[in-house]
């Protein structure tokens, strides 16, 4: 579900009443070093601005066909995911009655977030820049559309299915499609034998999307854990950041530990957690914006207007990660 015309009316009078200021380099330059939750904040609402400026935009509502519709609404599920991380920065604190605790700020919450952003990050490059071909792409899309609507029926239970048999059969015929779209492309009738069994496999159970065609035009499953050699970044700059992400989200020893040492007055570990989470959800959204205007170049002009500081600001993890050197700020 996108937002409706009148949830973007809404949202453009919330963020317009707070009027947008030019950024300065010094500005940045503290976005860079995120000292202070502040610093993270302010630096999250430049990205969202501009994420929000991009989806209300006739340019980020642009679509030729359903898979650019939901490509286009993936953007607007990564900024909801950054609205809610940022929402969490403030910590939360209780009362009752005269006895008051200090606001503090669950980081276990905001790397779980993290990771969600990890994972659309990377389900949207397999899915919309890694494929070459509108073939590759008709296939790898199909199986992730097939993918959802199996795993949502298998969770319907015999009373769900009785009470709601059309429903079933609908998305049973919707399967069906997936099948006959990815069956009908021309790279299906060329493909080997065993690449077509793992179409099938997949198409069949139902529990894998996550593909890659490699340049035999066979396929390739990807993990999420190793899923970051894909975004083209620096040798190991993610590397185990899944399972770092996962370590502090599930419950653990270790997060049992980082909780009870985390809210000491002298050293509160709980908001440089909170540092940390922030400069990944940044590195997450900076790469996809850049990775979503190169599929849709109307956005880029729309990048291109803004001052060098906030698209330095927008564009620079993305940048320093791949080793662009698109940026030279004085």
């Amino acid at each position: 579900m996108e937002f409706s015309e009148e949830q973007l009316r809404k949202l453009s009078g919330l963020l317009e009443s707070r009027p947008e200021k030019q950024l300065t380099i010094e500005e940045v330059q503290k976005f860079i070093l995120l000292d202070t939750i502040d610093d993270c904040k302010q630096y999250l609402r430049v990205m969202l601005d501009f994420y929000f400026d991009v989806f209300k935009s006739p340019e980020g509502r642009k679509a030729t066909s359903y898979i650019e519709e939901d490509r286009n609404i993936w953007m607007q599920t990564m900024f909801s995911k950054g609205c809610q991380f940022i929402s969490l920065l403030d910590g939360v604190g209780y009362s009752k009655g005269t006895i008051r605790l200090k606001p503090i700020i669950d980081f276990s919450i905001l790397f779980t977030i993290a990771r969600s952003v990890y994972e659309s990050l990377i389900a949207f490059e397999l899915l919309f820049v890694l494929p070459k071909t509108d073939d590759q792409q008709t296939i790898v899309y199909n199986l992730f559309m097939a993918q959802g609507l199996s795993e949502r029926l298998k969770d319907l239970d015999e009373e769900m299915r009785s009470h709601n048999p059309t429903r079933v059969h609908e998305e049973q015929n919707d399967i069906y499609d997936c099948r006959k779209a990815i069956e009908d492309t021309e790279l299906y009738k060329t493909i080997d034998k065993q690449t077509k069994a793992t179409i099938d496999y997949a198409l069949g159970n139902g529990k894998k999307f996550r593909y890659i065609f490699k340049e035999d035009n066979t396929m390739e499953f990807i993990q999420y854990e190793k899923a970051y050699t894909l975004l083209n970044v620096k040798e190991n700059l993610f590397n185990n950041l899944y399972s770092f992400f996962s370590l502090h989200g599930h419950p653990s020893y270790l997060s049992l530990i980082q909780f009870r040492e985390a809210f000491k007055d002298e050293y509160r570990a709980d908001k440089e957690m909170a540092k940390h989470a922030t400069q990944c959800v940044l590195s997450f959204m900076s790469i996809f914006i850049v990775d979503y205007m190169n599929l849709v170049p109307e956005i880029k002009v729309i990048y291109n207007k803004l001052e060098e500081p906030r698209r330095f600001a927008i564009g620079m993890y993305e940048d320093a990660m791949r080793g662009e050197k698109k940026f030279l700020m004085k």
